[in-house]
């Protein structure tokens, strides 16, 4: 061979080398190519998967559990970029079988079908806590090939949410083999992002449950409340008038007021020191609560509002706070009903040898001003001649008889048969026309 065959045949070795390298490297640059283009989109997936994670993080205590879960499971089908995802639930009083909830699926996969269907889980793997990643070309897991024939989808992930160390319920979410890139299914970087989201409902739930007990705490607080004002307001109540108590509050005082026309009511036990000398202090203010109770639910039923209490005197008026053209009927009548009460109880405790009282009631109509004074232990009281007729009228009276005056005649006359006694004197007040009054 010349010496110039020879260099041809060494320049043509050199070019059939230089071209191997360079399809070599052209190949190289093309899988690199592929490579960078299936990492960019692992990049991308792993990105949108930390904003499902952000958004969670974003959800405040008051959310609604449903609609976290719902919009859960539509964002992983979304921003994974998955066929179908939901969350099961525990199935209620059975330990290892789930429901499906919140389900998100493709066009035409058997949504209303799968959402029917119970997942039992072995116990091995609940107990584990360990996520099941299968794929199609995964023929090493049984319990994964179970899930892909249940929930009708070739690649899937089913990753426990723990709370507190127990399993609130699974992700799952799946892929159709004819989208995925060659050689993709799930990647363990799923499972990562899913974990990361079943860290952050958690924490989410742990808010929940928070803001579920300061709920209670709130509840039973201010029901403790309303029961303390409540009986505030009973106290209150049992010290003044309604319509007093609503000014008290509102301005923080009480004017006082005149009423043109009332009927005042004094009682009055006769021979009271007598009686309560042989009695013990217990059983004495027992015999007083006896008789007063009774006396205030009589006055009560007849719309009479009870003033105070001295002693053995009862006293209580008729047309306040609010006023009533009926005042005088209905103390009339309370004052009667009274009256047979004492007397019964006194044929009783005679029949048994017990001691009783005998009482006067004594009524007056007219002008007087009602108020509360002073700063401390708030009193209703009330003030005017015709109070101090009315004490008349009960200390002028008859043992067992209800004694009214000539203004309260003129106002009960035609209702009731009232007894003329004619014109008694009375201290400070000369003689003054006095009837007894009964029922017709």
């Amino acid at each position: 061979m010349s010496s110039l065959e020879e260099k041809l045949a060494q320049a043509q070795k050199e070019i059939d080398y230089y071209k191997g390298r360079l399809k070599q490297l052209s190949t190289s640059y093309m899988a690199l190519e592929y490579r960078t283009a299936d990492l960019s989109k692992d990049v991308l997936q792993m990105t949108e998967g930390l904003k499902v994670i952000a958004e969670l993080q974003d959800v405040d205590a008051m959310s609604d559990e449903d609609q976290l879960f719902d919009n859960l499971a539509e964002s992983i089908n979304i921003r994974l970029k998955m066929d179908v995802a939901a969350i099961l639930l525990p199935v209620k009083e059975r330990k290892l079988e789930f429901e499906m909830r919140y389900l998100k699926g493709f066009g035409s996969y058997n949504t209303e079908g799968v959402r029917k269907k119970i997942i039992k889980v072995p116990e091995e793997v609940y107990q584990s806590k360990e996520a099941v990643l299968f794929n199609k070309t995964d023929e090493k897991s049984e319990f994964g090939a179970y899930l892909s024939q249940e929930l009708e989808i070739e690649n899937l992930l089913f990753s426990p949410i723990i709370h507190n160390k127990n399993i609130l319920g699974y992700f799952f979410a799946g892929r159709r083999t004819q989208l995925l890139q060659k050689g993709k299914g799930i990647l363990p970087y799923h499972l990562n992002i899913m974990d990361a989201i079943g860290g952050v409902i958690s924490t989410v739930q742990n808010q929940l449950e928070r803001q579920l007990v300061l709920e209670q705490l709130v509840n039973e607080r201010t029901k403790e409340l309303q029961e303390e004002k409540e009986i505030s307001e009973n106290l209150l109540l049992n010290i003044l008038p309604f319509e007093t108590t609503q000014e008290l509050k509102k301005n923080g005082k009480v004017k006082a007021k005149d009423y043109s026309m009332v009927t005042v009511l004094f009682t009055d036990f006769i021979d009271f020191t007598k009686y309560s000398e042989g009695m013990s202090p217990k059983e004495l203010v027992e015999q007083i609560d006896f008789y007063y109770r009774e006396m205030d639910h009589i006055t009560m039923k007849h719309g009479v509002e009870k003033i105070k209490t001295i002693g053995d005197s009862y006293m209580c008026a008729a047309g306040l706070p609010v006023e009533r053209d009926d005042h005088a009927v209905a103390a009339v009548r309370a004052a009667l009903e009274i009256r047979d009460f004492v007397e019964q109880t006194k044929e009783r405790k005679m029949k048994t040898g017990e001691p009783y009282f005998e009482i006067r009631i004594g009524l007056n109509s007219g002008p007087i001003v009602a108020g509360i004074v002073g700063i401390k232990k708030f009193a209703y009281d009330i003030w005017g001649d015709t109070v101090n007729v009315a004490s008349r009228m009960e200390s002028s009276g008859i043992s067992g008889e209800v004694n009214i005056s000539q203004s309260t005649y003129l106002l009960v006359k035609d209702l009731f048969h009232c007894e003329y006694r004619g014109q008694i004197p009375v201290k400070n007040k000369g003689d003054i026309a006095m009837y007894l009054v009964n029922p017709k």
